[in-house]
């Protein structure tokens, strides 16, 4: 159990909390990353974000913190993915009204088989097609129901966690908020 906690805490929490940029790209990246992380894009995840970083940098002229939201996707991860992803289909039956559900051994079953699938890129595209061509829609808009929600609550929930982070940095080095977010953010 320690081991799972020092690795969240390495591999999620302190590439929030350590992050130099402003508040509101940290807090963006951890909600593209959350966003991204509650979609069936396993093995895609960590380059999509990357792209919507490259769109959202280059189209838009904007920033978020990438190494973060790189670190958020793995909230599914080896461990959650199985049960994240059955969760979604079974929202999304519900919501489509399915009637044919695919049971949760048979889910398992398959997710399996497609990870022993030798080579990277062929178990990207073996579990892409699974995901999103063979269970659809049902799939899709499961994960949307968490997704969305995710992405508004985890933007807000990091941008009030990092700022109260550093204001407590600023007054255990004796200064103000705003000096301290000069001396240590980085602008872009």
């Amino acid at each position: 159990m320690n081991k799972l906690i020092n690795l969240c805490r390495e591999k999620i929490i302190n590439p929030v909390l350590h992050s130099t940029a402003p508040v509101s790209e940290v807090s963006l990246g951890v909600a593209v990353g959350v966003f991204l992380g509650l979609t069936p894009t396993v093995g895609a995840q960590m380059y999509l974000v990357a792209i919507v970083w490259s769109i959202y940098r280059y189209i838009f002229r904007r920033h978020f913190n990438l190494p973060v939201g790189v670190a958020m996707v793995w909230i599914s991860n080896p461990l959650t993915m199985v049960p994240l992803y059955y969760l979604f289909l079974l929202t999304g039956y519900l919501l489509l009204e399915t009637k044919n559900v695919l049971s949760y051994e048979l889910f398992t079953e398959t997710l399996t088989r497609i990870s022993e699938t030798a080579g990277t890129w062929e178990m990207v595209i073996a579990g892409a097609h699974f995901l999103l061509i063979d269970l659809g829609w049902s799939m899709i808009i499961g994960s949307l129901v968490y997704a969305v929600p995710g992405f508004i609550i985890s933007y807000f929930m990091t941008a009030k966690i990092v700022a109260s982070h550093r204001k407590s940095k600023a007054r255990l080095a004796g200064m103000s908020y705003e000096d301290w977010r000069t001396q240590n953010e980085t602008q872009h």
